[in-house]
């Protein structure tokens, strides 16, 4: 299963959803199933299982069991899936398409990829969706994994805070 995650803003993500959809309805997954927490995203993806929003522990239960988690660029979210032990598609929202505000997600995204893999053209997400097993494998495995999580959010802190700080 792959689990994807628009996160909570209120700006729909419907160029993430849309993409997914495509991909399921293409066959190439084969029986795959993809289910996406899809919070204000306003287009039918009748090949996704869709929730608007889901409760923390159904979340967890879906991160925990997923082939693939598909997230936005939201720090939260990343790391939900790293402390899962897997290395997560990260698609940033951009401003561009009207996705949020600015385009902070593009460079937490940047930031982030030594650890996690980054689609910033959502043409590329679905030969990284195919060829999964074959990217993940040049991330060292302590790069993921629960017991790294403490560690991950201690760097995530440090790496907000330059953020914010402007270094």
């Amino acid at each position: 299963m792959i689990f994807a995650t628009v996160g909570t803003h209120e700006d729909p993500f419907n160029r993430l959803l849309k993409a997914l959809d495509n991909l399921a309805a293409s066959g190439k997954l084969g029986d795959e199933d993809i289910v996406c927490q899809s919070g204000y995203c306003d287009i039918d993806a009748p090949n996704v299982t869709c929730h608007t929003q889901l409760p923390f522990d159904e979340l967890q239960a879906l991160m925990a069991s997923a082939r693939v988690i598909i997230t936005h660029g939201g720090p939260a979210s990343i790391m939900q899936a790293l402390a899962h032990g897997k290395i997560p598609i990260v698609v940033p929202r951009q401003a561009d398409f009207g996705e949020h505000v600015d385009n902070h997600q593009c460079r937490f995204a940047e930031k982030m990829s030594e650890r996690v893999l980054v689609v910033f053209d959502i043409a590329e997400l679905e030969s990284l969706i195919l060829n999964y097993a074959d990217q993940v494998d040049r991330f060292p495995s302590s790069n993921a994994g629960p017991d790294r999580a403490k560690l991950f959010a201690k760097k995530l802190d440090e790496l907000c805070l330059s953020l914010l700080d402007g270094s």
